[in-house]
């Protein structure tokens, strides 16, 4: 990934600040904190709640014969079946790099010699602090080597990478970080 010059300049807002902080909540994913804010002049904002989560990251796994390893995932959230790319939590101690190979591994049964970046996207800024590391992986050959957390149960799929776009239009994938990832990967391989 290159930084290019940018398109829209930066704001000339002044930065706001986190005046107090309360930890309300504490679970596995996340914490839920309450920050008191003040604007960039000093005046007062109220308070808010954000989620603290760990980085998470995603892999476009890409097989020699030119096809996307994909799965199929059940989601609590929205109690149905996901189309997505293997990905996961960045682990303590673990790099993006690191995590994204162990994820594509673990929830795929494929492995890859190597990463390149793609892109770092936010999920959700307005209520969460992390960041999405996305990669793709070129080579990706199956292993069969697959280890499911507890609350996870995996399908793997594989798709031409000729019928990326097809997919995107299709409305089958509607997990955001997922679709936002599989559409900048589109957009790489036809400049």
């Amino acid at each position: 990934m290159t930084k290019e010059a940018l398109v829209v300049p930066p704001p000339h807002l002044a930065k706001w600040r986190r005046v107090g902080s309360t930890r309300v909540a504490q679970f596995r994913v996340m914490d839920v904190v309450r920050l008191e804010l003040e604007d960039g002049r000093g005046s007062k904002r109220g308070e808010v709640f954000v989620l603290e989560c760990r980085d998470w990251c995603n892999v476009i796994a890409v097989t020699a014969k030119g096809e996307i390893v994909l799965v199929w995932q059940y989601r609590f959230g929205t109690d149905s079946f996901s189309l997505e790319i293997p990905g996961g939590v960045i682990d303590e101690g673990e790099t993006p790099e690191q995590a994204a190979l162990r994820e594509l591994r673990e929830e795929s049964g494929y492995e890859a010699e190597a990463l390149e970046p793609l892109l770092v996207m936010e999920a959700n800024p307005a209520i969460q602090n992390n960041r999405c590391h996305t990669f793709v992986a070129r080579g990706a050959r199956a292993t069969g080597d697959i280890k499911f957390d507890a609350q996870e149960e995996l399908e793997t799929v594989l798709l031409p990478v000729s019928r990326l776009g097809a997919l995107l239009d299709s409305g089958q994938v509607t997990h955001g970080l997922i679709h936002g990832a599989l559409a900048a990967f589109w957009r790489s391989e036809h400049r």
